[in-house]
């Protein structure tokens, strides 16, 4: 059987023309990558916003922005202070640094100090500062009780109640009603171990609190009741961040009422061992999670520093470990060889082609 060239070479250019084009768009998996802005001093605080942004702060007091997957520096003079605290859209929302607050509201006096964290509630601002909580309202600032070194600020909502959660450094977790933020805050700590450092907080689909730790991850139902450990792989690990997928599109600080709706839920958690997933089951207020915490990608990928802030953004999270990082779907490694192939291909092809045969010299 006669072979066909020009078949062949036009079956080979059609195929090479396939791998040339597609090999920049062949899967290759979900992986962390770096999508660090060109910024000074490491990340230091991340935030996103309503409006899909998301926001780095970093050591030598730049704010840059995420958008459209581009990174632009805003136009914002900190006086080189660290950024610490960030409530979203800082170029118009109260930041903290480590030198005090910026955008601080019409009218109320300027405040000092660290700001190590920052809640927005109905009847103010709430600031995590080293010595304890500060309340904004009716333009000053109330002092809530007791002394502590606040690390992160929380809102927790159920059906039979509603309240502000403090993470303390050595002082495990401090809450106060809702109703009542400017009241002395009440230590929270039975289940926890003495003198925890207190990172991060969540809730469940159900409004089940879960904390972040030093000494590994526990969750209650509600203030004053025990704190439980989550799973005997968490216990000893230090819990920089944590974030919570919601396919439901409700909010990370507990809005659902009622008690815990059944169902898979996948919470995020950043450690010094890099990010790690574990799948949760909710329901009739208990918490289960039958398998342990499982790595997010090999550890060649990880980050080298602990993973401190976990955001949704463009095309997966979000997180801050030193560097910026995306984990999310990405590109085969190796692509460009697929593309190398289809022009060899495209090559190989033009070669086998059949050339016309020259015409023959007329005779004179």
């Amino acid at each position: 059987m006669k072979l066909d060239r020009k078949a062949l070479a036009l079956g080979l250019t059609l195929f090479g023309l396939v791998l040339t084009l597609g090999g920049p768009f062949l899967p290759g998996g979900l992986h962390l990558t770096l999508n660090d802005p060109p910024r000074a001093g490491h990340v230091t605080s991340l935030v996103a916003s309503t409006q899909g942004r998301v926001f780095a702060g970093t050591q030598a007091g730049e704010v840059w922005s995420l958008r459209d997957k581009v990174w632009r520096r805003l136009d914002l003079e900190l006086g080189g202070h660290p950024v610490t605290a960030m409530l979203g859209e800082p170029d118009r929302l109260p930041l903290g640094t480590s030198n005090g607050l910026y955008n601080v509201p019409i009218g109320a006096p300027p405040l000092s100090g660290r700001v190590s964290s920052l809640l927005k509630i109905e009847q103010g601002l709430l600031v995590g500062t080293g010595d304890g909580v500060r309340l904004l309202t009716n333009g000053d600032w109330r002092r809530s009780g007791p002394p502590a070194n606040i690390y992160t600020l929380f809102r927790q909502r159920r059906g039979e109640g509603h309240w502000l959660h403090a993470g303390t450094v050595g002082g495990g977790a401090l809450f106060v009603s809702a109703d009542t933020p400017g009241a002395a805050w009440q230590p929270n700590n039975d289940g926890l171990p003495e003198g925890v450092n207190l990172f991060a907080f969540a809730t469940t689909s159900g409004a089940l609190l879960l904390a972040g730790t030093d000494r590994g991850l526990f969750w209650q139902t509600r203030p004053g009741q025990p704190w439980a450990p989550l799973h005997p792989g968490l216990m000893g690990r230090r819990i920089l961040s944590l974030y919570r997928d919601d396919p439901s599109g409700r909010d990370q600080e507990g809005s659902t009422p009622g008690a815990g709706s059944p169902g898979m839920q996948r919470l995020w958690i950043g450690s010094d061992e890099g990010l790690h997933w574990i799948d949760l089951v909710e329901q009739d207020d208990a918490l289960i999670s039958e398998a342990g915490p499982m790595p997010a990608d090999d550890p060649g990928y990880q980050p080298p520093f602990g993973v401190s802030w976990i955001v949704p953004g463009e095309g997966g999270l979000i997180l801050s470990a030193g560097a910026v990082y995306q984990f999310g779907p990405t590109r085969l490694h190796g692509w460009y060889w697929v593309s190398l192939l289809g022009l060899v291909l495209i090559l190989v092809a033009g070669w086998l082609m059949p050339r016309p045969e020259p015409a023959e010299a007329g005779k004179a």
